[in-house]
C-alpha cells in the first residue's frame, strides 16, 4: 500500500466534507462521528464537487450539490438517480493529525446492471402482512438486487400503511419506480392531458411546443384549421426536431438529417430516399405513411386544447364531471381568448404536491399573509373544497370578505394575518364582477396537469411538467379577453402580481412545497398525516378546515397505479 499524506484532521475545521486534489486526483474526504472516510471527489454523474455537497451523519450519505444525486460515503454506493455508477472509495490512515490515503487501494466502481420488471404489489401495513412485505424487502436487499437507478432494489412491496387514506408512505413521492409508473398510468394512460390554449395557435401554421407529462409534444394548427399533437421526437432517429418554443412553419425539418413533417406530423419528405446513383438510400418497400411522428387525440373545449394518449377517450364534459364543468365554463364562458403573457420556472418537489396544494385549503388560512389580511380567502369565509366524483378534480373556492369582519377568535388561529398591513395600490384590491359564478376566488385541479386559476380578475392556466419524483417544471399562462378595454387589461396584470413565481401568493407556496419534499428525501421511510375532516372521509367539502379532497385524490390515485 502506498499512503500519501492527504489532509490533517484540523483541516475540517466545522465542515463534514472537505475537497482537496492528490496527485492529481480530485478526493472528497468526509467526517462521519469519529471516522474520516475518502472517496472520489466528482458526482458520478455530472462533474460536480462532492464535498459542496449535503452530508446526511445519520446515514452517511452525501448529496450532490448539482443535481442530487447520492451516494453511500462507506461503499460508495449510487443510492437514486441520476447517478448510475458507484463512488471509488480510498482506504484511510490517521497517524496522529494527520490524514493518509492510499489511491491505489480503491474499490472500483460498479454500474447499476440493467432494469428488470418492477414488481408491484400492496400489503396491508399492519400484522403479518407488514412483517412479511418487510422481509422481502430485506431479502432482496440481501441479494443484492439494485434498481436501475442505483437506488432501491427492483423486487420490492409497496406498502401502504394499514390501507388507510389518512396516512400517506413518502415513496409515493420520492421513488423512481413509482414515477415511472405514473407516467405509463397516468399521464400516458386514460386522461386528457391541457397542452395550450387556442390564442396561442390562432392560425394555420402556427404552433407552440408543450408536454404530456414529461414527454414533449407539438401543437400545431394546420392548413384546414385543425390542432394537431404529436410527440416532439423524430422518426429516424428520435432527435427533438422543433427547437423553438413557439412560431410558424409551413413544415417541421429534423435538424440532425432532415426528414420533414406537416402540421399533422405525417412524413412527407426524405432526403437521398433513393440512394444515388441506385446505391443507398431506404428498401424499396419503405412505408412514409407508417412513419409519420406519434400522434395524440385531441379535444378542444371553449379555447383550451387537451391531448390523449388514449385514442378512445370520453368527452371531456364527462371527463370532468357536471359540478367541475360548471366551474370550469364559469371561467371559459365563451368569450375569446387573449394571451397576456407566460411565466416558466421548476420546483424541487413532486408533481403531486402542487395538486395537493390547491386542494388543502387548510394551508391557505395560515400560510398566506396577503390571502388572509385581505380577505381573499380565510376561514369563515362562504366557502368550499370540491371534488368530482372519481377524487381526481378539484375546486378550492372563496368569496371574498371584509377583512375588518375577521373574528377575533379566527385571528388568533392564523399566525399569517398581520394587522394593519395595507396597500400603497388601492386598485390591486378591486373586484369587477364578469363571471356566472358565486365565488371571487377559484383553483380548478383538472387531472393530470393542469390549474385554472381565477383569482378576483386575474386568470391564467398553469401546466404541470413532471421531471422525474422530486421535481417538476411550471408552465404559466396569463390571460384576458379579446373584448377587454385597456383598463381591464392593466388590471388583469396588476392583479397577476398575486401569482408566478415570485407572486405575493406563489412564493409562498413554492417554498412550502420544497421543505415538504427535503423533509421526506432526508427523513425517508415515513409517513404523514391527512386527517382533516373525519366526517368527510373524501370527497367535497364546505369547510375550509379540510383534507377530504386529498384523500380523495390518492383514492382515485391508488385504483390507477393498482397500489
Amino acid at each position: 500500500m502506498t499512503w500519501q499524506k492527504a489532509a490533517s484532521l484540523d483541516d475540517f475545521g466545522n465542515r463534514d466534507a472537505i475537497g482537496i486534489e492528490l496527485a492529481g486526483v480530485p478526493v472528497a474526504l468526509f467526517r462521519l462521528g469519529g471516522e474520516v472516510r475518502a472517496t472520489s471527489g466528482v458526482c458520478t454523474h455530472e462533474l460536480a464537487a462532492l464535498a459542496d455537497g449535503y452530508v446526511e451523519p445519520a446515514d452517511g450519505s452525501i448529496e450532490c450539490p448539482l443535481h442530487q444525486a447520492r451516494f453511500d460515503i462507506r461503499s460508495g454506493r449510487a443510492l437514486c438517480a441520476p447517478a448510475h455508477e458507484d463512488l471509488k472509495v480510498y482506504p484511510v490512515k490517521i497517524d496522529g493529525a494527520d490524514i493518509l490515503i492510499d489511491l491505489d487501494g480503491a474499490e472500483n466502481p460498479k454500474v447499476a446492471p440493467a432494469p428488470a420488471k418492477t414488481k408491484f404489489a400492496v400489503a396491508n401495513a399492519s400484522g403479518n402482512g407488514r412483517a412479511k412485505a418487510q422481509s422481502e424487502v430485506a431479502e432482496a436487499m440481501a441479494a443484492g438486487i439494485a434498481a436501475s437507478n442505483g437506488g432501491p432494489p427492483l423486487r420490492r412491496d409497496y406498502v401502504w400503511p394499514g390501507d388507510d387514506l389518512t396516512l400517506i408512505p413518502d415513496w409515493v413521492y420520492t421513488d423512481q419506480h413509482i414515477y415511472e409508473r405514473e407516467i405509463e398510468r397516468i399521464f400516458h394512460g386514460r386522461t386528457w392531458n391541457f397542452v395550450a390554449l387556442e390564442a396561442e395557435v390562432p392560425d394555420a401554421g402556427d404552433f407552440i411546443r408543450s408536454h404530456v407529462g414529461p414527454t414533449p409534444v407539438v401543437v400545431a394548427r394546420a392548413e384546414d384549421g385543425s390542432i394537431n399533437v404529436f410527440e416532439n421526437r423524430c422518426a429516424h432517429r428520435a432527435s427533438e426536431f422543433c427547437r423553438e418554443l413557439r412560431g410558424t412553419a409551413k413544415e417541421f425539418v429534423c435538424p440532425y438529417h432532415q426528414w420533414a413533417y406537416d402540421l399533422k406530423g405525417n412524413l412527407i419528405g426524405i432526403p437521398f430516399r433513393r440512394g444515388i446513383g441506385g446505391k443507398g438510400g431506404m428498401p424499396t418497400d419503405f412505408d412514409t405513411q407508417a412513419h409519420g411522428l406519434r400522434k395524440l387525440a385531441v379535444t378542444a373545449d371553449r379555447g383550451v386544447v387537451f391531448a390523449s394518449y388514449v385514442h378512445d377517450m370520453e368527452p371531456f364534459a364527462d371527463y370532468l364531471g357536471p359540478e367541475v364543468l360548471r366551474e370550469f365554463e364559469a371561467t371559459f364562458n365563451g368569450r375569446k381568448l387573449k394571451v397576456l403573457g407566460h411565466y416558466r420556472h421548476s420546483l424541487p418537489g413532486n408533481w403531486k404536491l402542487y395538486h395537493e396544494n390547491l386542494k388543502d385549503p387548510y394551508h391557505a388560512t395560515l400560510l398566506h399573509t396577503f390571502l388572509v389580511t385581505f380577505g381573499l380567502l380565510v376561514a369563515g369565509n362562504r366557502s368550499l373544497m370540491l371534488a368530482d366524483k372519481s377524487g381526481r378534480h378539484g375546486v378550492m373556492a372563496s368569496a371574498k370578505s371584509d377583512a375588518k369582519a375577521i373574528s377575533a377568535d379566527a385571528r388568533k388561529e392564523m399566525r399569517a394575518f398581520k394587522e394593519g398591513l395595507t396597500l400603497r395600490e388601492k386598485r390591486f384590491m378591486d373586484f369587477v364582477e364578469e363571471f356566472d359564478s358565486p365565488w371571487s376566488v377559484t383553483m380548478a385541479t383538472i387531472w393530470p396537469n393542469l390549474i385554472v386559476q381565477r383569482e378576483m380578475n386575474t386568470l391564467g392556466v398553469r401546466q404541470i411538467v413532471p421531471d422525474g419524483p422530486h421535481d417538476f417544471i411550471m408552465k404559466w399562462t396569463m390571460f384576458g379577453f379579446e373584448d377587454d378595454d385597456e383598463e381591464m387589461t392593466r388590471h388583469r396584470l396588476r392583479q397577476g402580481n398575486l401569482m408566478g413565481p415570485a407572486g405575493f401568493l406563489g412564493l409562498e407556496d413554492n417554498e412550502a412545497i420544497k421543505f415538504v419534499q427535503d423533509g421526506m428525501r432526508r427523513v425517508p421511510n415515513g409517513s404523514h398525516l391527512i386527517k382533516l375532516d373525519p366526517q368527510t372521509r373524501t370527497g367535497t367539502a364546505d369547510t375550509l378546515i379540510s383534507e377530504a379532497a386529498i384523500r380523495a385524490m390518492y383514492k382515485h390515485w391508488r385504483e390507477v397505479m393498482d397500489l
